[in-house]
């Protein structure tokens, strides 16, 4: 059954694909032959005429999707010159359903654009809106292409049009040379460019093989349980409460600033994590130590949030559409942020009212006083306690892989980079000089006897440094029969030199 349902589709397909063969044939008064080979050209001039008709885009798509299939099926040829087109058309497409459902205006998609700004750079926060990217990454972009702009001198999308790949080259070159920056720093840069290229002026830039800032392997700072003690006194109040999130359950500072009331699972004592880095939803346990602050902190929020639906300001900013979807999820308590600012804040896209959560600067600023009155002599930064958080649990025997799974990682590999800094019980490596200090201290004798062991030497280092090379003629260093003794054999490869 399955078989002839197939089959039945196929030639459903086929016979479609004849029937706008057909058509566009008659659009460009050729006869109706099959060997007629049509190009890009000719289905972009026919979809135009069909859009001025009326036509509206879904219908021009598969009006394209059956061209292809009449390509492959029909004349053996390949259809790759018109994929590009089928896909412009689902973009249109998808537009259009969002005005069918209430988008007035691409605005209401996109928010709003200062009009003020160079028209490229108008262009490229529409396609960052449209492409769903998050505003830190909208302003570090904007930034780059900016300053790519200025170093070209570039003011409009017009300047671009003799610019291509070997300029992008050329100044990420530039960017690791003259300018020295950070790895990241020069990557942002090139990603910011090849979405503007590839986006918003839909070229093709190429291979870049600029040369590349250098990135050395990183090893984590990791603070020991009594450093992490130590801080944790000189925290209190609600910075207190998101160092212990971030320590306790491994959390970014993004992903503790931006937890809403209904991601804290009190009964199964859970916290959900959503919308991370990687556009990535986890869970992870809520340590018990939180369970009371953290309902404290809740009972303050609700009658902060009581206040505000008394006063008619009660709102939230919601990702994508959900606040066209549900319209009031906005004031709903659910949705709101634990950790909200005390004042209103300005949506930077819509220009809309909400409460916030804290900034993000707020906490780093109460975690570097409380560092430097703990005395801790590490670069520690918000990140460090989930550094720490790793570090400790598999210094603990907790298997990697549900390491892992609590940091969100995608690879395994992201959370090796913890087994550098730990130093495991089942795994004893002791230093050299360690070894040769042991091997030097004299073993103690039986009582009553004045035999001298031979674990080592005894004199004091003056006396070893003033025999002469090799330690001839000491008597620690030289045996009766001028054979040096085993500790000397054992631990020293090349003879003794006079450094004194």
């Amino acid at each position: 059954m399955a078989f002839f349902q197939r089959a039945g589709k196929h030639e459903r397909d086929l016979k479609w694909a004849r029937i706008w063969f057909k058509q566009l044939a008659t659009f460009h008064h050729r006869r109706q032959d099959v060997d007629w080979r049509f190009s890009a050209g000719d289905v972009i001039a026919f979809s135009k005429d069909q859009r001025d008709r009326g036509v509206p885009a879904w219908k021009r798509q598969s009006m394209v999707q059956g061209l292809i299939v009449f390509r492959q099926s029909v004349q053996n040829l390949s259809s790759t010159d018109l994929i590009p087109i089928h896909q412009k058309l689902g973009e249109i497409a998808a537009w259009e359903r969002a005005q069918d459902e209430g988008a007035e205006t691409i605005e209401d998609i996109v928010g709003k654009i200062n009009p003020r700004e160079a028209d490229v750079i108008q262009q490229l926060r529409r396609k960052l809106r449209f492409h769903g990217k998050k505003y830190s990454t909208e302003k570090a972009y904007v930034g780059k292409v900016k300053a790519f702009m200025r170093a070209r001198g570039l003011k409009c999308s017009a300047d671009f049009a003799n610019v291509g790949g070997p300029d992008v080259e050329s100044y990420l070159t530039d960017l690791a040379v003259d300018g020295n920056v950070a790895p990241s720093t020069q990557n942002q840069a090139f990603h910011a460019l090849l979405f503007l290229f590839e986006h918003v002026f839909k070229r093709d830039i190429g291979r870049i093989q600029a040369l590349r800032a250098s990135k050395g392997k990183q090893i984590p700072t990791v603070m020991s349980a009594d450093e992490i003690r130590r801080v944790f006194l000189h925290l209190d109040g609600t910075a207190l409460i998101i160092a212990k999130l971030l320590y306790g359950c491994g959390l970014r500072i993004s992903e503790a600033l931006r937890l809403r009331v209904k991601d804290i699972d009190f009964d199964n004592q859970l916290i959900e994590i959503h919308q991370s880095k990687g556009s990535k939803s986890r869970i992870v346990p809520l340590p018990e130590d939180l369970v009371e602050p953290l309902k404290r902190t809740l009972n303050s929020r609700r009658a902060l949030h009581e206040q505000d639906v008394a006063d008619g300001v009660a709102s939230v900013w919601l990702p994508y559409s959900l606040a066209k979807k549900y319209p009031n999820a906005p004031s709903e308590w659910r949705w709101q942020f634990v950790f909200a600012s005390h004042r209103l804040s300005k949506d930077p896209r819509t220009h809309e009212m909400h409460r916030h959560h804290l900034h993000r600067d707020t906490f780093p600023n109460h975690l570097r006083r409380a560092v430097e009155r703990a005395k801790v002599p590490k670069a520690v930064t918000s990140h460090t306690f989930r550094h720490s958080f790793a570090t400790h649990l598999l210094h603990e025997g907790t298997d990697i892989r549900m390491i892992q799974e609590l940091l969100g990682h995608k690879d395994v590999a992201t959370t090796m980079i913890y087994t550098h800094v730990v130093n495991r019980d089942d795994v004893a490596v002791v230093s050299p000089l360690d070894r040769m200090a042991s091997a030097m201290k004299p073993k103690p004798t039986a009582p009553g006897s004045n035999e001298q062991l031979d674990s080592g030497p005894s004199a004091p280092e003056s006396e070893l440094q003033s025999a002469g090379d090799n330690g001839v003629g000491h008597p620690l260093l030289e045996s009766a029969d001028g054979a040096r003794p085993r500790w000397w054999q054992k631990w020293f490869a090349v003879p003794y030199r006079n450094t004194g």
